[in-house]
């Protein structure tokens, strides 16, 4: 058997609402890389990828280092334009949206980064940076000055920073300061929807937890809904209701945090797993469930995208790549062994 298999029909509504807040299908952004003059490779970053988001929800996206987490969440929200696919929000396409209808549309989503710092312009102050959202959409939004003052300074106060923090430039806050400082200014037009890009990653542990503490108090006081984007699995667990496992640019495996991390299915999920160290163990009890490194992402060959790496890969693995598939409401996995192994 060559090719791909025929695609199976199948849901990916969490079951929550109706009509889910954003909705992709197929997904793909594909680089494509030159060396010399001839010579062209694809580099397939997120590659046929859906997922639905409900109101409210907070839907994980987790992986290791360069499996297409934040290329996917950049993507979804079209800071990156796709290859291919569809993305629906709100009910709009948002990939057919151009000028003033984007620029609106744009308001109702937006991104919190990874590392603060380099987020925040150095020469403005972050009161600064905060209201700047509100002067470039100041034509839409029809708040006059005094307006946009006091909806900074309500959000200031919910984020938790302090009225002389405001004027001071970004380095010369602290690391939790810069993070609360960036949310506030994501939340400056009021939106709906955010893309959090490991918003904790970068910050000290003991930070760590109350800016979580905050993003969740944030999602309930304002109706949030979030994409959160981590690696790791303590964190999936305290921040979201759903997740969805990530490999080499694929959705491997999806549905309810406990139900994927308590009994995942797929052999790539149950090997991420293995690698979380308990604290009342030893690294001596842990199995080595993996070998070698990821693949790259560069010109991959037919089949499942975790061939190399699968002790139970057969000549279907090698030559069919596995859809995911619905397991039951909520679950999925993309394995075409998933219920033997």
């Amino acid at each position: 058997m060559e090719g791909s298999c025929p695609p199976l029909r199948f849901m990916l509504h969490s079951g929550a609402a109706d009509d889910p807040l954003l909705r992709v299908r197929g997904l793909c952004k594909h680089f494509v890389l030159r060396s010399g003059v001839l010579a062209r490779h694809t580099l397939k970053a997120v590659d046929d990828v859906s997922f639905d988001i409900s109101r409210g929800e907070v839907l994980v996206l987790m992986g290791e280092s360069g499996c297409g987490k934040t290329t996917c969440g950049l993507t979804a929200i079209r800071l990156y334009e796709p290859t291919s696919g569809e993305v629906i929000f709100g009910g709009k396409k948002l990939l057919e949206l151009q000028g003033n209808e984007l620029r609106r549309t744009r308001q109702e989503m937006q991104v919190v980064l990874q590392n603060p710092l380099p987020s925040l312009d150095p020469r403005v102050t972050v009161r600064r940076a905060i209201a700047e959202p509100l002067v470039i959409h100041r034509k839409y939004l029809g708040l006059n000055r005094s307006g946009e003052e006091a909806r900074v300074a309500e959000l200031v106060r919910i984020v938790g920073l302090r009225e002389e923090e405001l004027d001071r430039y970004p380095r010369n806050l602290s690391g939790g300061q810069q993070q609360r400082a960036c949310i506030c200014r994501a939340l400056v037009l009021e939106p709906r929807f955010l893309v959090m890009d490991e918003p904790t990653s970068a910050l000290d542990v003991s930070v760590q937890a109350r800016v979580l503490n905050l993003l969740l108090d944030l999602r309930k006081e304002l109706s949030l809904t979030y994409l959160f984007i981590t690696h790791g699995a303590a964190v999936a667990r305290y921040i979201g209701e759903r997740v969805a496992i990530m490999y080499l640019g694929q959705i491997v495996e999806m549905g309810s945090i406990d139900e994927v991390l308590d009994g995942p299915l797929h052999p790539y999920t149950r090997a991420l797993m293995n690698s979380v160290l308990d604290p009342h163990g030893t690294v001596k009890d842990k199995k080595v469930l993996l070998e070698g490194a990821p693949e790259s992402a560069v010109d991959l060959p037919p089949g499942c995208c975790f061939q190399k790496r699968c002790k139970q890969a057969s000549d279907e693995c090698l030559s069919c790549a596995p859809e995911l598939a619905r397991v039951h409401d909520g679950r999925f996995v993309r394995c075409h062994k998933a219920g033997l192994l």
